[in-house]
């Protein structure tokens, strides 16, 4: 009997150590943008144009990304943000109701500024998300449309 008590202890210790060498789970800078579940009441400034949008943000495919829906009058884009890990950035793919897709990349892990620039179609547009408060963000851009270089801001609240 005592050599199988010494054996079950031998037997429980090396079972533990395989799990004590694991390194602790890490976070995701994406969960960092989980606060930004629900609806935003926003509002689009830039190139003589000024329009309100709802925009509705919701976790997707087990918390490894984030889905930001938008709907303003006559359209609407759908956008999925992701960090990568790997390559320390966020990924963010929008396509809209026009059939137009758009991805962009920014470098970095601060889910509270995040400088995207667009690397497809092209690289023409810039996009600088910052969230100023839990209940407020802005986007600020620059794109070209119509050989013209547009600056503009959106501003979201709750």
């Amino acid at each position: 009997m005592r050599n199988f008590g010494i054996a079950g202890i031998v037997a429980l210790l090396v079972s533990l150590t395989p799990a004590a060498a694991l390194p602790a789970p890490t976070t995701s800078p994406l969960a960092g943008l989980h606060g930004l579940v629900g609806t935003w009441k926003c509002t689009f400034h830039g190139g003589g144009m000024n329009m309100a949008y709802d925009a509705v943000y919701a976790v997707d495919l087990g918390g490894h990304t984030l889905r930001e829906t938008t709907n303003f009058t006559g359209g609407g884009d759908e956008e999925v943000i992701a960090y990568d890990a790997t390559h320390h950035g966020w990924t963010a793919a929008v396509l809209d109701a026009g059939g137009t897709a758009t991805v962009m990349h920014a470098p970095g892990s601060d889910p509270k500024h995040i400088a995207y620039r667009s690397v497809y179609p092209d690289a023409s547009l810039a996009v600088v998300f910052d969230q100023v408060s839990p209940t407020k963000y802005t986007q600020h851009g620059t794109y070209r449309a119509g050989g013209k270089t547009i600056v503009s801001v959106d501003t979201c609240t709750r």
